[in-house]
């Protein structure tokens, strides 16, 4: 038998693999691509600390396993996403353009009050320059205002023209004067990316809270339809990864190492944090002189159940992977197995990564 801290790591690279797959909890799907090659983010990063009995818990924590939504640190190292926090406008169209992929190489707009090098400076001018944003002036974009719910709406409505039907019947908030945003009010109110305080009043001029924000954008982006892609490709990527996860465990030469590569090549967010922990254990083991010995008993199967323009929900079955790890007389053996939901997300250059697992055991 492994001693119990040998157990804890082996239970972590290769049981837990299977059995602790997502961030906070379990979320909904649908939430900005990345570089082929990320950097590796902090576990700790994906668990914030104020969100789990939240109204807007599912919304924020999806944002935060696909690296749309960062958190604050403190000083103890407690992380927090400060939810009922106003929102700047700079943050906001941070959000949006990483949420969309957006880019750009044209100029954008000149506001006096965003500089080179400031940290929104390049998503302002991507938005500014896709027509998405404007400033509260000619000359002032006002980064640091807090961003209203009208505003909010405006901005959604401009950035999803393209790849959202807004068709239906408008809701009727009495609060709603005839202003700018009136119209893109009414339009997010269609198709339910907006749905009032009550009944009757939106409250359009009040700062827009963090969960307010991240709640619009996610309910946009579960509507994009106009480049959806095929269910196969997503499939593939699901089976292609567990494909090589196993190959690096089978590898002949003992090369654990492998599996950074393949977690890089099909894994984002939370998810490659996770896996490369992960590995990080497993390569520990083997340092130490363990063996690991994996076979396969199962092949998974595949079902995409959800799918956006950006991003996509895969049911996987069947997966079932036997493995033994021991050094001498000292072993522990066990099942890796693959049941449950694989959450992905379109990256920049247009392939496709899985951020968050859900198993179902």
């Amino acid at each position: 038998m492994l001693n119990m801290r040998k157990w804890m790591l082996a239970a972590l690279a290769l049981a837990l693999l299977a059995g602790c797959g997502g961030g906070a909890g379990g979320a909904r799907p649908f939430a900005e691509g990345g570089a082929a090659a990320e950097q590796r983010v902090s576990l700790d990063m994906y668990y914030p600390a104020d969100i789990e009995t939240h109204w807007a818990f599912d919304e924020l924590d999806n944002f935060v396993n696909a690296d749309l939504l960062k958190g604050y640190v403190d000083a103890e190292g407690i992380v927090t996403l400060r939810p009922e926090q106003s929102i700047s406008r700079a943050e906001f169209v941070a959000i949006l353009v990483r949420a969309l992929g957006a880019a750009s190489d044209a100029a954008g707009k000149t506001f006096v009050d965003v500089q080179p090098g400031a940290w929104y400076f390049e998503p302002i001018r991507i938005a500014s320059a896709l027509d998405i944003a404007g400033g509260v002036s000619a000359t002032e974009f006002a980064p640091d205002q807090p961003i209203t719910r009208g505003e909010i709406a405006t901005l959604v409505v401009r950035a999803f023209s393209g790849t959202v039907s807004f068709a239906g019947e408008s809701k009727t908030f009495a609060d709603v004067p005839d202003y700018f945003a009136a119209a893109s009010i009414a339009q997010a109110s269609r198709v339910g990316i907006v749905r009032g305080v009550t009944e009757t009043e939106f409250r359009p001029f009040e700062k827009a809270k963090r969960a307010e924000a991240v709640v619009m954008l996610q309910r946009a982006l579960d509507l994009q339809a106009a480049d959806l892609p095929a269910d196969e490709m997503l499939a593939n990527v699901v089976l292609e990864s567990e494909r090589r996860q196993f190959e690096a465990y089978t590898d002949e030469a003992r090369n654990y190492g492998r599996l950074y590569d393949a977690n890089a090549e099909f894994y984002t967010g939370y998810y490659l944090s996770f896996t490369d922990s992960v590995a990080d254990e497993i390569v520990s083991l083997a340092s130490e002189g363990y063996v690991i010995d994996m076979t396969q008993t199962g092949t998974p199967s595949v079902q995409v159940l959800a799918k956006s323009d950006r991003f996509a929900v895969a049911e996987a079955t069947g997966g079932r992977y036997p493995y033994r790890i021991y050094l001498g007389e000292d072993e522990a053996i066990g099942e890796k197995t693959v049941e449950g939901l694989f959450y992905l997300k379109k990256m920049n250059d247009r392939t496709w990564k899985i951020y968050a697992y859900y198993p179902y055991d």
